[in-house]
């Protein structure tokens, strides 16, 4: 028997507060960690502190929940037990997932779950989407579609498996370096933004990557080794 551990999360932002308000609850992000030591996270998250349209698969740090901010990382995680099998599964998934070059991160259904409850779109995922398929990679039966997962959702579909809410302890400064905190060009900052927005729109209607995409634009070139 093997263990994945899930927590959910929330971020101390103007579109964290956002998302509480809209879902009516506590936790606006969903992670994967694959040890219970929580020193590295799987997701798809924003890729700077400071710039969360510009978001994809990442390999998250305790610290990267802060936002760079002296605030308290609140959680609630579980621990999912899993067949060897399923855990071969499940990772194998997310390196798929990092080393496709057309994934991106689903920005557009991220801002409109809470209203219109989500829907697949090609090769794009938010964080909740991205945990659910790898929870289904490893074996783990959905109650919902994956699109529809929310921290809310994972909270009910997980509650056997609850293991411990609090806060995690962020005296660690590692990461505090990394690319993650720095600072982006506001022009390259929008020209990003309103490329994602283009790609999505036409992956919504064509259900296809443009024929001229480019990763690069979606994302930062440091963070493609995480």
């Amino acid at each position: 028997m093997e263990y994945i551990y899930i927590l959910l999360l929330y971020l101390p932002s103007g579109f964290g507060r956002l998302t509480q308000r809209a879902t009516g609850y506590q936790y606006t992000h969903a992670a994967v960690s694959l040890d219970d030591t929580y020193t590295h996270f799987y997701a798809f998250s924003r890729l700077r502190a400071k710039t969360p349209p510009i978001s994809g698969y990442i390999e998250e740090k305790r610290i990267y929940y802060t936002l760079g901010e002296d605030v308290p990382v609140y959680t609630k995680i579980f621990r999912v037990p899993v067949t060897r099998e399923g855990y071969r599964n499940a990772i194998q998934y997310m390196e798929d997932v990092k080393n496709d070059p057309e994934i991106m991160y689903n920005l557009i259904h991220m801002l409109l779950i809470p209203v219109f409850g989500g829907h697949p779109l090609y090769k794009a995922f938010h964080c909740g989407e991205f945990v659910a398929k790898v929870l289904e990679a490893a074996g783990i039966k959905l109650h919902q579609p994956y699109y529809r997962y929310t921290p809310k959702l994972f909270s009910e579909l997980l509650e056997p498996y609850f293991l411990y809410e609090g806060t995690l302890d962020n005296s660690s400064r590692d990461g505090m370096e990394d690319d993650f905190f720095q600072e982006t060009p506001k022009k390259e900052y929008l020209a990003k933004t309103l490329y994602i927005i283009k790609e999505l729109l036409f992956r919504q209607v064509f259900h296809r990557a443009s024929r001229h995409f480019r990763p690069e634009k979606v994302r930062f070139r440091v963070t493609d080794k995480v």
